[in-house]
């Protein structure tokens, strides 16, 4: 099976998730260090393994998920499915990699630190946009069928 153009677009963020998370296990391993091992990175491993699992997940559900995006015959490309998906995984990532250098999940709707309520709000944005092009994805894939 060929791909289209946009199927190809989605492959090629598939396969950038997955090296992300391929750098991730690697950072991940020299966070988990003792701050005695003089491979310790000083940064908490929690948010890296955060940012390590979801680049993984999405880069593995978009590399399944890539034939269903190509068009049918007579349909236009989905352009702006895969623009949402690049935009949601784009902002999803950044504020999954701001958390992990600052030691902040992101996950607190209340929080004293200012930086951490942005981080919530802008990761939150991210992944409703990232949903609404998943699901465009699984309704475009339905129908398919």
């Amino acid at each position: 099976m060929s791909l289209s153009p946009a199927g190809r677009a989605t492959v090629k963020l598939a396969l950038a998730l997955l090296a992300i998370a391929a750098i991730g296990v690697v950072v991940h391993t020299l966070a988990a260090q003792g701050p005695s091992s003089p491979w310790w990175l000083g940064i908490l491993p929690g948010p890296v393994a955060q940012l390590r699992d979801t680049s993984a997940l999405l880069g593995a559900l978009l590399l399944a998920a890539a034939p269903y995006i190509s068009a049918r015959s007579g349909e236009r490309e989905p352009w702006s499915l895969v623009v949402a998906l690049y935009v949601g995984v784009v902002i999803v990532l950044v504020t999954l990699a701001i958390g992990a250098t600052s030691g902040m999940y992101g996950v607190q709707i209340e929080d004293p630190r200012v930086a951490n309520r942005w981080l919530f709000r802008a990761r939150s944005l991210g992944e409703l946009i990232l949903f609404g092009g998943l699901l465009a994805f699984a309704r475009r894939a339905w129908r398919a069928r």
